[in-house]
């Protein structure tokens, strides 16, 4: 039984790390990592914005990130900061982490991945070393880690992890891999029909495992379909009913919480759940639609600045 690997790295007060975590796959967590990453190097303070995407089956977000980047795009000068973009393990095969490695006969343990990604953290906190002239409060580096699938999909998968068996190779789920790095995160919610359960309970997963959940990101999308009701067609679009949801549940949650003895959950402020609307039709860019939403994703930011300043007062 292989032992957990430890993380070898220690978090600093200049240099903002968050997980980017999802209600399900193809919820919007590259979007919105790559509004973040976009907020992070419009601000004068940041020197080094960097995403991080552990484990990548199929296509590229890194990619994504890079081509919706406005400063490499004609508009970065001299102080633009600088883009650090890294994909640490990666499979071919567009599915599950854990099915990709079986497939492509290619293992990655879980060691492996926090080994890497600890050491890509250690990296960028060294960079900070020669920050230590700046304002007190002055965050001067971003990093983003993108997680893959929902809270709760596989990690790849190896002989080398626990619970393998025979040809089945051990796993573990996204959120159990990441927990002992101890960073905070930004959930993107699921905005469809059905999205609530699936929200609710990704965000049950990550708070039990001692996740703070910093913010709640909802991407609104058009319904497929036309709900009559007294004769009268309502397209209706569920992000804001489920992001509605979503603050009912942790206002009923927080005047339960005292009567629940060891029930850990975030403090989720009212400006932390945020709706963003839906995006164009795709092979549409999606640039305007970044700049449409730049203020939203810039109000974003300094929110989760404010958020990272209080783990260290």
């Amino acid at each position: 039984m292989a032992s957990k690997a430890f993380v070898h790295f220690a978090i600093h007060p200049r240099h903002r790390m968050h997980f980017i975590f999802g209600a399900n796959t193809d919820v919007g967590k590259s979007i919105v990592s790559t509004g973040l990453v976009r907020a992070a190097a419009a601000c004068e303070d940041n020197q080094l914005v960097s995403y991080i995407k552990p484990l990548q089956c199929g296509g590229s977000d890194e990619a994504f990130v890079l081509r919706h980047d406005r400063h490499n795009q004609g508009f970065s000068g001299s102080s633009a900061p600088k883009l650090n973009c890294r994909t640490l393990f990666s499979w071919n095969t567009p599915a599950s982490p854990h099915l990709a490695s079986r497939w492509e006969n290619l293992p990655i343990s879980n060691n492996e991945v926090i080994t890497a990604l600890g050491a890509s953290l250690g990296n960028i906190i060294d960079f900070n070393a020669s920050t230590e002239n700046q304002p007190p409060k002055s965050i001067t580096s971003t990093t983003i880690v993108e997680t893959a699938g929902g809270a709760l999909s596989p990690s790849s998968s190896s002989p080398l992890n626990d619970l393998t068996s025979g040809s089945h190779w051990g796993w573990s789920t996204q959120a159990d891999l990441y927990s002992s790095f101890n960073l905070p995160v930004v959930f993107v919610g699921d905005a469809k029909l059905g999205g609530i359960s699936v929200t609710l309970s990704s965000l049950e997963a990550l708070w039990n495992r001692g996740y703070n959940v910093d913010a709640v990101v909802f991407i609104d999308g058009k319904n497929n379909r036309n709900v009559e009701c007294n004769g009268v067609s309502d397209a209706t679009r569920f992000g804001e009913g489920n992001a509605e949801a979503l603050r009912e549940y942790v206002m009923m949650q927080s005047s339960n919480q005292e009567k629940v003895p060891g029930k850990r959950m975030s403090n989720i402020a009212e400006e932390s759940i945020v709706l963003l609307p839906p995006l164009p039709a795709m092979p549409v860019p999606l640039d305007e639609w970044y700049e449409n939403n730049r203020d939203s994703f810039l109000n974003l930011h300094h929110l989760l600045n404010e958020k990272w300043h209080t783990y260290f007062s």
